[in-house]
């Protein structure tokens, strides 16, 4: 289950197109009124022959260079955009990337001008004392130099688009690593953590796995927030996105964290980061269908999901198992006897809205979400 539905928008909404006499380039919000770009883009205004303009959102805005670098390394510049409107979202940097990553960025080229996306894999690092990424698998177009790169992965910005590999090709292209941008810009590191303690945007917009691998959930996680873990099939997942957004009130209001498996954090074994979950989760929910049978088992013992989730329930997790697809012999499962939905018994997969079924299930859901809120509540005013 992928969050780019939320959080894709939201980082494309933080770059701008940047223009100066005949040069084109692309930079992003770091900060209130700071834009990111390479210097190379901006270095004709180094002699007053021209100012530098920023489009954003259908409208122009000028900008002034507050720190310029050498074209050749780092190739970082950074603009302060004069009455740009308050409010305006920032990216998350963060400097982890590994290798074959999936990167993805958002630029103004000359082909394109009001902008177009571009994905990539990394590949590694090139260079010991000018370290620059190296990705592969994209087109990194004229004017896509100071694009952000984001790790799909972790959810955080981890680079800046600095040069191509080969124009209208798949090569890619080279960037400067979000490490050497906070070296260089120190003071971008308590600018990015004031305004995103201020601005929820992009937190609401990360995955649980994403807030986990960036150290966010401790920090802006309710304590009265349900967890809900989600066990599917791969085949099944475009379902299961859905569900997750016929729930997405529930997450907004800060009503639930979600838990899927699929991704790999860093340094921990997905199964690892599996088990912790299930035994963290209040709402465990098994979306079955045969596929679901398939890749989890027909008995407790031939899967940990499953297995956990009935080991679970016994200490007071409610198991909840949605029918997507037709399974013959239902009862004989290891939740065959558990209380399902839709409560007709029908099917997700054969109702003929399907929205409509689940607009039934998340309204389950949610009044069990309530009532498990509404006991806390209680308990903690004895």
């Amino acid at each position: 289950m992928d969050q780019s539905e939320q959080l894709i928008p939201l980082f494309e909404s933080c770059t701008a197109r940047i223009s100066v006499e005949s040069v084109r380039g692309t930079g992003f919000f770091v900060a209130p009124q700071l834009l990111l770009t390479c210097a190379h883009v901006v270095e004709n205004v180094q002699n007053a022959t021209s100012s530098v303009m920023v489009q954003w959102k259908g409208k122009s805005y000028t900008a002034n260079i507050v720190h310029l670098s050498p074209t050749s390394y780092p190739d970082l510049a950074l603009l302060k955009v004069e009455n740009i409107p308050s409010g305006h979202p920032c990216v998350f940097l963060h400097k982890a990337v590994s290798i074959d990553d999936p990167l993805f960025s958002y630029g103004y080229s000359k082909i394109y001008p009001q902008g177009e996306p571009s994905s990539f894999q990394f590949e590694g690092m090139a260079g010991d004392t000018s370290p620059l990424m190296k990705f592969k698998f994209g087109e990194s177009r004229q004017g896509f130099s100071g694009s952000p790169l984001l790790n799909r992965r972790t959810g955080g910005v981890c680079g800046v688009m600095k040069l191509t590999r080969g124009e209208n090709s798949l090569l890619g292209g080279r960037g400067v690593p979000v490490s050497v941008v906070l070296d260089q810009l120190s003071e971008l590191i308590d600018l990015q953590k004031e305004f995103h303690q201020n601005d929820s945007r992009w937190f609401d917009s990360l995955s649980l796995q994403q807030r986990h691998f960036l150290g966010l959930e401790t920090t802006q996680q309710s304590t009265n927030t349900i967890e809900v873990y989600y066990s599917f099939a791969k085949k099944d997942g475009k379902l299961a996105r859905e569900l997750q957004k016929h729930l997405i009130l529930l997450k907004r209001e800060n009503y639930i964290t979600e838990w899927y498996p699929g991704e790999v954090v860093l340094g921990e074994k997905p199964s690892e980061l599996n088990k912790e979950h299930l035994n963290t989760a209040r709402i465990i929910l098994l979306l079955v269908s045969p596929d679901f049978i398939f890749e989890k088992g027909t008995g407790a013992q031939d899967n940990f999901e499953v297995e956990m989730a009935m080991e679970r329930r016994k200490g007071g997790a409610i198991v909840i198992p949605i029918k997507l697809r037709s399974i013959n012999n239902w009862d004989l499962a290891p939740f065959g006897q558990l209380v399902f939905l839709p409560r007709n018994g029908k099917p997700v997969a054969e109702w003929k809205y399907i929205d409509a079924a689940f607009a039934e299930i998340a309204g389950e859901i949610r009044g069990i979400v309530d009532n498990l809120r509404k006991n806390e509540s209680n308990f903690s005013k004895h």
